[in-house]
């Protein structure tokens, strides 16, 4: 037998549009997953991935519980549709929590609820404060380092 893992995909992910072909097919399984997720966040999550605005799917407490509802809409359509189990799940930042509630490690409203605080903060910490975040790949430590001491000097 094969092991496999499922990978689930953390903030940043998300896009106007995302999973429309699952909705086209008249597929309950995604609709009444989002209208869960609606009800502990009171938004229409689903309206929200469909038609937007982006700039309010893009802000944290949205994003993040959209992306959630995501993972766990396609793992229960996997499901369904006799999947085999992985032998594994994790997530990227995010989507920890998505493997989570998949693994039966907590309950789907559970997840829902602190992922939606967690959103909250991330921007509450934000606001008024300038931040960007890069990967940095493939490059020696010692020219990251060096770069950014310039940055660091170039501030004061």
């Amino acid at each position: 037998m094969t092991l496999f893992a499922m990978l689930f995909p953390g903030q940043g992910s998300q896009y106007i549009g995302m999973l429309s072909s699952f909705f086209y097919k008249n597929n309950n399984i995604f609709k009444n997953t989002f209208d869960e997720a609606s009800e502990y966040i009171n938004i229409n999550l689903l309206k929200l991935i469909q038609e937007g605005p982006e700039f309010k799917l893009n802000q944290s407490k949205y994003t993040q519980v959209a992306i959630l509802t995501a993972s766990v809409s396609i793992y229960r359509f996997w499901n369904n549709k006799n999947g085999r189990s992985p032998s594994f799940m994790l997530g990227h930042s995010l989507g920890e929590y998505s493997a989570l509630v998949c693994s039966n490690s907590i309950k789907f409203s559970d997840a829902l609820k602190i992922v939606f605080l967690r959103g909250q903060l991330m921007e509450e910490v934000t606001i008024n404060r300038p931040t960007l975040m890069q990967a940095i790949i493939g490059i020696e430590k010692r020219k990251v380092q060096k770069s950014c001491l310039v940055v660091t000097s170039k501030k004061k």
